[in-house]
């Protein structure tokens, strides 16, 4: 099959080029910069394009059987870096009052935090603009990595997710990926969202749950990034979860 990866050179992307050319398929991974995407084939080609760019996504999808997002935000940490390295230089080396000493100290590494957690729809934006081509060339198939904590998946990936990463670090990403997915099943496609638990750099096992019910806390609440996107293939072939978002773990 033709296939159409975008987020190629991300964690998950990465293992779903590699397998789907193992597996004889013939892969096209839309990136940014070309120059992280390692892999070479005979089969693999490699598209420079933005997934905001709605008319450069529109000539990716033409002709592809089906296609993967993978797509996720990567965050710019360096505000925090240079946060925590003044306010570390400021208490040390600038007499003040307590109280501004403990302001300094914690209060500002604690915006940059904040700051840096605030990042742009991205991946909503790029999925509309997915959908739309796909609906426009006739494509059928769209295989969605979102994640557990979206939708009536969420606090299902435990105390520490639902109550501090997510509302705080999380919180417009996820709200990213809520928007995402209600693009994706009001669209006229075939889908498939694939909900991870919070992804790791294991390897390869195929053995790991799927499709549990959002109440069930026996859950593992993590998978490897090469097992997700195993899991992501399988649903060429399987129609058992089309138009349905199954969780995914240990």
């Amino acid at each position: 099959m033709k296939l159409l990866i975008f987020g190629a050179t991300g964690g998950t992307g990465r293992q779903l080029v590699d397998q789907a050319l193992a597996q004889g398929h013939e892969v096209t991974a839309f990136v940014r910069n070309p120059a992280k995407m390692p892999t070479q084939h005979e089969k693999l080609k490699v598209v420079k394009g933005n997934v905001k760019d709605c008319h450069s996504v529109g000539a990716a999808v033409a002709s592809q059987d089906a296609v993967f997002s993978a797509l996720g935000v990567r965050f710019n940490w360096l505000p925090l870096i240079l946060a925590v390295v003044v306010s570390q230089v400021l208490v040390r080396t600038i007499a003040m009052p307590r109280w501004l000493h403990l302001l300094t100290d914690i209060g500002l590494p604690v915006l940059a935090l904040l700051y840096t957690a605030r990042t742009p729809p991205v991946v909503s934006e790029a999925t509309k603009c997915i959908l739309a081509a796909m609906e426009r060339e006739g494509t059928k198939l769209f295989i969605c990595e979102s994640s557990l904590g979206v939708g009536d998946s969420n606090g299902q990936l435990g105390a520490f997710y639902n109550y501090f990463f997510i509302p705080v670090l999380l919180r417009h990403v996820f709200a990213d990926k809520e928007v995402q997915e209600k693009v994706i099943q009001s669209s006229h496609v075939e889908w498939v969202i694939v909900r991870p638990g919070a992804l790791t750099n294991g390897p390869r096992t195929g053995k790991y749950r799927a499709g549990f019910p959002v109440n069930d806390k026996s859950i593992a609440g993590s998978i490897s990034r090469a097992d997700t996107a195993e899991f992501m293939l399988r649903q060429l072939t399987d129609s058992t979860y089309l138009r349905k978002t199954p969780g995914l773990s240990y």
